[in-house]
């Protein structure tokens, strides 16, 4: 019996001990087959100092990073743009006319454009006896990337990219769920109370109502009118919702007018649209935050305003032209000049990461180490990237795990597919650069970003471990 025992024990121990002597590739293929074995699931693990191939799978295959894709759009940014600089919006005058010309400062707020038209009566204008112009040209259509879903158009997060930006082109509700079932909820918006007319036709309806076959659907229509249908459940706390405005010039000359009002300034022509004339005579201009920290913003959020904003911006700065095709094409070129990136073999058409783009976990593991071997890109973008357990959309992730604080990642999630792309420091003060890329996601997209984690994971314990591939 004793002996018995011993046996037992003897083969416990070297179960353990094969288990310990798996190779790095051998545990995260195994993690692999076990989370997702039906998804594509690209992966690239380099060494950040030696170059060293840690892990590799699918590294070649294209796929797409969803707003992954950011991380080209920023490095491209700041390459073209460079750090400091800044968007400038511009109140001027020719004749009897004032220019406001908008270049797509995607940080512009209400209060900003007021503090500017504001500046007429600083300057003892009491009247303007001509027209008051927006010029929003440098940006053309389409507002939206060709890759837009069409159930996404409506939402804040496909907000329009014009040249002209208010509050990022959207409107904050809180929708409070009525104290009977089957009657309306009730809309009371947070932000720019009358920057949208909302047609509510929403439902409060039980959990289980909800669960079988309701959803919350909107319908844009004419001068900013949204209608808000379906259904939401019955709850004692509201449910915050985040409307895009369709028409962001229409809120514009809305704002213009009513600052204009207020300071008893009385225009005898037109609030319209058109294009300033070269030879205006400056007035006031507002200047944004420098581009290093509109790239904050822009990862940590995963900003599509923000990242379309820049990308027409680029294409404008190469081209003249101000949309996502010249954008696309800026990136590309940028890139191309400034990295060690092969632009034949990807696939570019917006800045924001639509399914549309195409890039391989090996290209952004090329890209995140140029980066991180220029001395003059690595703390801006570095800073810049989400914190495992603290910052942007990675604050509720690897919380209370050994990755805490340890990973810095561009994140990208759709539907079915799921990214994560950045760098690992160990407490030795290695730095690992890791892209992992995942499509075809036939599950929750929890587990996906679970398989990202325990991929994750398994290099940690490998790089304190000193274990072999």
């Amino acid at each position: 019996m004793r002996y018995s025992n011993y046996l037992w024990a003897f083969a416990a121990l070297f179960v353990s001990q094969l288990g310990n002597s798996q190779t790095l590739s051998e545990k995260i293929d195994g993690i692999i087959a076990q989370q997702l074995p039906h998804a594509t699931v690209g992966v690239l693990i380099k060494d950040a100092q030696t170059g060293q191939v840690v892990y590799s799978r699918n590294a070649d295959k294209l796929l797409s990073p969803a707003s992954g894709m950011k991380a080209l759009t920023a490095a491209a940014a700041l390459y073209q743009l460079k750090p400091d600089y800044r968007f400038i919006t511009t109140l001027s005058r020719k004749n009897q006319d004032y220019y406001l010309q908008f270049t797509g400062s995607p940080s512009f707020t209400v209060d900003n454009l007021t503090s500017l038209v504001l500046s007429l009566q600083k300057n003892n204008v009491n009247t303007v006896n001509g027209n008051v112009i927006i010029d929003s040209s440098q940006y053309q259509s389409p507002y939206y990337p060709s890759g837009t879903s069409y159930d996404d158009l409506g939402w804040y997060y496909a907000a329009p990219d014009t040249a002209a930006i208010l509050n990022d082109n959207k409107v904050v509700y809180e929708l409070i769920s009525a104290n009977e079932l089957g009657q309306l909820a009730k809309a009371k918006p947070k932000t720019l109370p009358k920057a949208l007319t909302l047609i509510n036709e929403v439902v409060t309806v039980s959990k289980e109502e909800e669960k079988n076959h309701c959803s919350l659907n909107l319908e844009t229509k004419p001068n900013n009118t949204v209608r808000l249908y379906g259904c939401m459940i019955q709850d004692k706390n509201p449910k915050l919702i985040e409307l895009a405005i369709p028409d962001p010039i229409l809120l514009v000359k809305q704002v213009v007018k009513k600052t204009l009002n207020q300071s008893n300034i009385a225009v005898k022509g037109t609030i319209t649209t058109g294009v300033s004339p070269s030879d205006t005579a400056f007035v006031a201009s507002f200047q944004s935050k420098p581009l290093s920290k509109l790239i904050t913003h822009m990862l940590q959020q995963s900003d599509n305003l923000y990242a379309n904003s820049l990308t027409k911006k680029l294409g404008y700065s190469l081209t003249g032209k101000g949309t996502h095709k010249e954008g696309a094409f800026a990136i590309k070129k940028i890139l191309s000049e400034h990295t060690h990136l092969n632009m034949t073999q990807m696939e570019i058409v917006d800045g924001e990461g639509t399914r549309y783009n195409l890039v391989t976990a090996e290209q952004m593991v090329n890209l995140l180490s140029d980066l991180y071997h220029d001395k003059d890109m690595n703390t801006i973008f570095f800073k810049a990237l989400p914190q495992a357990g603290v910052s942007g959309t990675l604050k509720d992730r690897m919380k209370k795990t050994i990755l805490e604080k340890k990973v810095y990642a561009k994140t990208g999630s759709m539907h079915d597919i799921s990214s994560l792309s950045g760098f690992m420091i160990n407490p030795n003060e290695k730095t690992f650069i890791f892209s992992i890329i995942i499509n075809g996601v036939n599950q929750p997209l929890e587990k996906a970003k679970s398989l990202e984690e325990k991929i994750l994971l398994a290099l940690d314990k490998y790089s304190l471990e000193g274990s072999q591939t």
